[in-house]
């Protein structure tokens, strides 16, 4: 018996955009516990290029990266975390999805959506998409992104009226902590380049600078909270522009912040926070209904059809997008 093929971006070496191809590949049979998803929508994001080139700009996670991905080559040779679909099938010991269930959320480690198929267990980070969300829309809010701003506002314990800024406000993560820190009625600061300010204005900040013109931390303006996407941005620079009991929250930390982190953390006065966000069905279900009540929404800048992969991941690497780039694994263009 023939087994059945599907299309899916497919890569064997590290590097550039180049090293990607569009091969079919046979279509992944579920396990008992697993769920087989018909992928309608993949978010290209910040862990597909550091998965493509198998670096981590991360000081502390470069050698686990590179454990996790593969030494001298990719363990897992299709992209794609961050998506949406329709479940085509099941193992017969899954009981929360069915066929016909939409579903969105995030492959983990795993990779694989940059394809027609995807195949998950049960567990993984995925959850019921809304009746009410477009699952274009659930893939770009980005599953790892919007988890791991979901976890920074819960450790922030935001307050309304908080003072809150996000640097790096216009990536991935900054996106979804803008919206959510404005969610629960915080004053919301942005810093992000030039072109990207309209863009942070629209997701609900209240002040924007441009981070090249603007150094946040020379201004005479104190937060309740800095969440910091952007950088390793030293304790000595932020310590001054937060209140009393402040906290300085970090996506990326080197041993100098793990270290502030030991002597502040827990003392009653300002804090620097290293956050590590692990993903789960609970955030990824959360996620759906902030999208379901309107209290986040994705910036969608740019689609492709699967036959224009590799120009969308050039695109990526430009860093020029404002929003999120989708990828349309079920559309084809002829050439």
């Amino acid at each position: 018996m023939t087994k059945k093929t599907m299309k899916a971006v497919y890569y064997e070496q590290y590097g550039g955009p180049e090293v990607l191809e569009i091969l079919d590949v046979p279509v992944p049979t579920p396990n008992a516990d697993e769920v087989l998803i018909k992928v309608e929508a993949t978010h290209i994001c910040n862990g597909d290029q550091l998965a493509r080139i198998g670096n981590s700009p991360w000081p502390l996670m470069r050698y686990p990266a590179k454990l996790m991905m593969g030494v001298f080559k990719p363990k897992h040779n299709i992209l794609g975390g961050e998506f949406s679909g329709v479940v085509e099938s099941v193992g017969n010991a899954v009981t929360q999805y069915k066929a016909g269930d939409r579903v969105f959320g995030f492959t983990d480690m795993q990779f694989g959506a940059q394809a027609e198929f995807v195949c998950l267990p049960e567990t993984a980070p995925i959850t019921h998409c809304p009746d009410d969300v477009e699952l274009e829309t659930a893939a770009a809010i980005g599953g790892s992104n919007s988890q791991t701003a979901l976890h920074f506002i819960n450790v922030a314990n935001i307050q309304p009226g908080d003072e809150v800024l996000v640097n790096g406000a216009s990536g991935g993560i900054g996106r979804v902590a803008v919206q959510l820190a404005k969610h629960l009625g915080a004053n919301v600061t942005g810093t992000c380049s030039v072109q990207n300010m309209d863009l942070v204005k629209q997701l609900g900040a209240d002040t924007v600078f441009d981070y090249r013109a603007t150094d946040f931390t020379k201004q005479r303006k104190q937060y309740d909270v800095i969440i910091d996407c952007a950088g390793f941005l030293p304790w000595h620079k932020v310590e001054p522009v937060l209140k009393a009991k402040g906290r300085h929250l970090l996506a990326m930390f080197g041993f100098s912040h793990l270290w502030k982190q030991r002597q502040t953390k827990g003392k009653g006065g300002k804090q620097q926070l290293c956050v590590l966000a692990p993903g789960s069905k609970e955030k990824i279900t959360k996620i759906g209904q902030l999208l379901s009540e309107g209290s986040l929404k994705p910036i969608i800048t740019n689609r492709f059809a699967m036959s224009d992969a590799i120009e969308a991941a050039k695109l990526y690497d430009t860093n020029t997008q404002a929003g999120s780039i989708i990828l349309l694994p079920q559309q084809w263009k002829n050439s």
